[in-house]
């Protein structure tokens, strides 16, 4: 069960070149970084900052010690803001390989999502793949994504 899940994460951050977080943010200028639809809404760069703070904390709360190092918040600089996701990432899956299988099915002391250690992977990946889908929405409301798929032509 470990391998179909870190696939399944590993697709959801960066594999699927689709729906995955990173596929969302090919060519992302630090100019449609800081775009906002609405006043009320994020930018892609707080999407970044809360996906990946969510997966640092979630980790550090369900796996200790996993205390993470805090390091600046890097707004305003895109290309750091991906590292920052990618770290993130990477820890997800240190987490999830110092899981046994038997671990999967019990469950984590989380503020959230405190199912089982499986579960919450999942709902891990749900996350980059929710997020992902948001950062394209707003990169198509400014016209700078217009690779999708055209149902009318199906």
């Amino acid at each position: 069960m470990k391998g179909f899940i870190r696939k399944i994460i590993v697709e959801a951050f960066e594999e699927n070149g689709e729906m995955s977080l990173l596929c969302s943010l090919a060519g992302l200028t630090q100019q449609e970084a800081e775009w906002k639809l609405t006043p009320t809404t994020w930018t892609i760069e707080e999407i970044l900052y809360h996906v990946a703070s969510a997966k640092i904390e979630y980790c550090r709360q369900a796996f200790p010690p996993a205390a993470v190092a805090v390091t600046p918040t890097p707004f305003g600089d895109i290309r750091r803001m991906i590292e920052l996701s990618r770290n993130a990432h990477l820890r997800l899956l240190a987490c999830l390989e110092g899981c046994t299988e038997e671990d999967l099915a019990h469950p984590i002391p989380t503020r959230f999502h405190g199912q089982s250690a499986a579960h919450f992977f999942w709902i891990m990946a749900m996350h980059d793949i929710s997020h992902g889908a948001q950062i394209r929405t707003i990169r198509r409301a400014f016209g700078t994504r217009t690779d999708y798929y055209d149902v009318r032509s199906s």
